[in-house]
C-alpha cells in the first residue's frame, strides 16, 4: 500500500511538472504577422525649421502568435523592399508610435536620399517576440523629400587607460544604421607598458558626468555601470557593439595606410 502511495505521489508530481513546463513554454504558432496601417501621408516633404516636431505616426495591428505575446516593436526603413539593411527608426511596446522630421531626414539621407529630391522608400514594423523569433509586416511605401545636413551617426565612447582616461578624445563608435549596433577601430596600445592589460569602458557621451557608461559584465558582455573592462593583449582592433543585447567583440585588424 505504501509503495502504491508512493509511485502515485511521483506520477502526480511529474504531471504537474509537466503541466508547469506547459504554461511557462507559451507554444509559438503564428496566425497573423502585424499589418502596418495605412500612412496618414505618405508622402512628406521635410524641413529643418520643423526638425524637432512630429513627421509621422506609425500604427500597426498586434498580431496573432498563437499565445498571449508581448513583442517590442522595431519600425524599420530602407531603400529596399526586402530590407537587406534597414535602419532603425524607433521602437515601442505599443502598436503606434511616433518619428520626428529630424529623425526621418537622417535616416533618408543615410539611404542615399539627395536634399530635396523625393526619395522613394519603404517602412515596416518587427515585432520581436524572443531573441529567436521575430514576424515582420509587409512594408508599406513612403516617399521622403530631406533637407540638407551633414549625416551624423548615433555615437559611443572607448575612454580608457590606453588614452590617460581622457574621455573627451576617446576613440569613437558609430552606428551607420541607426539600430543600437556600432563599430570602430580603436588602437589599443598603453604606451611604454606592452605588457599591461588594456582597461576601458563604453560610454553613450564624452562626458564622465553625463550619458550612461558601460563596463564588464563577463566575456564579451557589457553592464550598466559595471567595473572597468581588462583586455589582452594590446593591438589594433575592430570594435562592435550591441547596446540591446548587451555585448561586445573584439576583432584584431590592421591599420589602414
Amino acid at each position: 500500500m505504501k509503495s502504491s502511495f508512493i509511485k502515485l505521489s511521483v506520477w502526480i508530481g511529474l504531471s504537474a511538472l509537466v503541466a508547469c513546463n506547459d504554461v511557462d513554454t507559451p507554444k509559438y504558432d503564428l496566425q497573423a504577422a502585424p499589418e502596418l496601417a495605412p500612412l496618414a501621408q505618405p508622402a512628406l516633404v521635410l524641413n529643418e525649421a520643423s526638425s524637432g516636431f512630429i513627421a509621422e505616426t506609425f500604427s500597426w495591428s498586434s498580431g496573432d502568435y498563437g499565445f498571449p505575446a508581448a513583442p517590442v516593436y522595431t519600425l524599420e526603413i530602407d531603400n529596399r523592399k526586402d530590407f537587406p539593411d534597414p535602419i532603425q527608426l524607433a521602437e515601442s511596446n505599443t502598436d503606434y508610435v511616433s518619428v520626428t522630421v529630424a529623425r526621418l531626414n537622417m535616416a533618408t539621407l543615410i539611404l542615399d536620399g539627395q536634399p530635396g529630391e523625393p526619395c522613394d522608400l519603404f517602412v515596416r514594423v518587427v515585432a520581436k517576440l524572443t531573441a529567436d523569433h521575430t514576424v515582420a509586416s509587409s512594408p508599406r511605401d513612403i516617399t521622403v523629400t530631406a533637407y540638407d545636413e551633414p549625416i551624423v551617426y548615433p555615437k559611443l565612447y572607448v575612454p580608457g587607460n590606453y588614452q590617460n582616461w581622457d574621455i573627451a578624445a576617446a576613440p569613437v563608435l558609430q552606428s551607420y544604421r541607426m539600430n543600437n549596433r556600432y563599430e570602430g577601430y580603436v588602437d589599443f596600445v598603453v604606451a611604454g607598458n606592452p605588457d599591461a592589460a588594456v582597461e576601458f569602458k563604453i560610454t553613450t557621451l564624452p562626458d564622465w558626468a553625463q550619458g550612461d557608461q558601460y563596463g564588464d559584465g563577463g566575456p564579451g558582455r557589457l553592464k550598466l555601470d559595471g567595473e572597468n573592462i581588462s583586455y589582452t593583449p594590446q593591438g589594433y582592433y575592430l570594435m562592435q557593439v550591441d547596446l540591446d543585447k548587451l555585448t561586445y567583440k573584439l576583432t584584431s585588424s590592421e591599420p589602414v595606410p
